[in-house]
């Protein structure tokens, strides 16, 4: 097989926050051989093809077998996609937020497991099930590649991908509680307090609802960008920015850290956002986390080893109650209002990321390519 033809590949991520599906677009654009199909239901393969915007074609017509499929961190689509006979190339992005043997894909079923690397003195060292196997590869962040920041236009907001789809016996009427919550509690106050201080706003991105983009467009002046906003789009704003207050997103945060843009982070939606914040920023940094009283770590840790689901109905309750008092959304208030006043004007994040290297798509888009022609 030259380098130049063409194979078949299965993509499928998973739908918590956009990470996975940013980190699909990167590996994708390295591969324009692959006549891609996506993995999942209609609905996330609906959102998938949303968020990688009309410059990517998929294949309407799947081979009876594939060539080769990347996973990204979806554990449980591992098994579906090997009983396919697709070779498996699996990105972890989250292997220091898996507390549980249960939580990783079966490594045995993988043709490649590539893990991005962390800051591991930071961190215990990675599950007993990452060492010592010949097919564990660690790699570079997957972020694009840094461009020239020209900055001067103001405050980006992002809050990423705020829903989690298909969470098993996590309800849809729960998830959307929450996102609401958020929004009350965090995002609401947060841009009056930047209007109140006639700080400028240049963007509020991410999968914010109809209602919210309503409400947030009557508050902010004429042309200020708000919702979802393609990949490119979201690199361009990015670049115009001269502050970043974001949900702590691993890949939001290496792409800030790669274009010299100061950030702030956000109180965490998740589990992995909770680990990213104390992971990235600089240390004794001054972050927006939860009051204790909404969310606790010791209660936290005990969840984490219950797995996912009992994880994700802690922490969506836990927001969910906190909207509904006021003194704990006062309490959160300062918590946002301590933190933006209080920021160095170089933003909170660790410029010891850079070691950690930008070039993970490459690295994963060579992996595929190498065994989508193993076979051929």
């Amino acid at each position: 097989m030259s380098v130049k033809s063409k194979f078949s590949l299965l993509a499928a991520t998973r739908h918590v926050g956009w990470g996975g599906l940013g980190k699909l677009r990167l590996i994708l654009e390295k591969l324009p051989q692959a006549r891609v199909t996506l993995h999942g239901d209609e609905y996330a393969i609906a959102i998938t093809k949303q968020f990688l915007g009309p410059q990517h074609a998929f294949d309407e017509n799947p081979p009876a077998k594939f060539d080769v499929a990347l996973v990204i961190n979806d554990p449980p689509a591992v098994n579906g996609i090997a009983d396919l006979g697709a070779p498996t190339v699996f990105v972890d992005s989250l292997s220091y937020v898996r507390k549980t043997d249960a939580e990783f894909p079966p490594l045995d079923r993988l043709a490649y497991y590539c893990a991005q690397r962390y800051p591991n003195e930071l961190l215990p060292p990675a599950s007993p099930l990452l060492r010592n196997r010949e097919n564990i590869r660690w790699i570079d962040q997957i972020v694009p590649m840094p461009q020239e920041r020209r900055g001067g236009s103001g405050i980006v907001i992002n809050l990423g991908g705020l829903y989690a789809y298909n969470l098993a016996g996590i309800s849809d009427d729960l998830v959307n509680r929450a996102v609401d919550s958020y929004l009350d509690l965090v995002l609401f106050p947060l841009v009056r307090l930047l209007l109140g201080s006639n700080r400028k706003i240049l963007a509020i991105c991410g999968n914010i609802n109809e209602e919210g983009c309503r409400r947030l467009r009557a508050m902010v002046p004429d042309g200020v960008a708000v919702g979802p906003q393609p990949g490119e789009a979201f690199e361009r704003i990015l670049t115009n920015a001269d502050l970043l207050i974001s949900a702590p997103g691993s890949t939001t945060l290496l792409q800030a850290m790669s274009i010299g843009l100061p950030a702030i982070l956000l109180p965490a939606q998740n589990r992995s956002q909770i680990l990213n914040a104390r992971i990235y920023a600089k240390p004794g940094a001054d972050l927006m986390e939860w009051p204790e009283r909404i969310i606790n770590d010791a209660e936290f840790e005990r969840m984490r080893l219950q797995g996912v689901r009992a994880v994700y109905q802690y922490f969506y309750q836990s927001i969910i109650d906190a909207a509904s008092s006021k003194e704990l959304s006062d309490a959160v208030a300062n918590v946002i209002s301590k933190a933006v006043f209080s920021a160095p004007d170089d933003g909170i994040l660790n410029p010891a990321l850079h070691a950690l290297g930008v070039t993970g798509a490459d690295q994963v888009a060579q992996l595929v390519e190498q065994v989508a022609r193993r076979d051929r």
